[in-house]
């Protein structure tokens, strides 16, 4: 399988199989829930070092889901991992809660 036989399969998995699988384990197919699968189908550390070509299967696959949720994502990757970097408002349930700080005047 060339390179970009491999983004390809990964554009049509993602766009085919992506948004069934969130919806399957979370019920809604969102920015937060996707983020849950995504490390739910990836190992601890993010290394897959399976090669070139997994790791362009992977970046594309997983740009075209969050394509589908109308966000763009940067990849970046190499032969043993993929990380990708995306721009989104937080969310309550992406980030825990802010502890509020009082300040005693001196």
């Amino acid at each position: 399988m060339t390179e970009e036989q491999a983004r390809e399969l990964g554009r049509k998995s993602g766009r085919e199989a992506g948004p069934g699988l969130v919806t399957f384990w979370y019920k809604k197919f969102d920015l937060e829930n996707t983020i849950k699968a995504i490390g739910k189908v990836t190992s601890e550390y993010g290394r897959h070092e399976s090669g070139k070509n997994a790791s362009a299967y992977y970046s594309e696959s997983v740009k075209a889901v969050f394509g589908m949720l109308g966000l763009d994502c940067r990849m970046e990757e190499n032969e043993d991992q993929v990380t990708a970097y995306v721009d989104a408002l937080p969310s309550s349930t992406l980030l825990p809660p802010l502890k509020l700080v009082a300040k005693t005047p001196r």
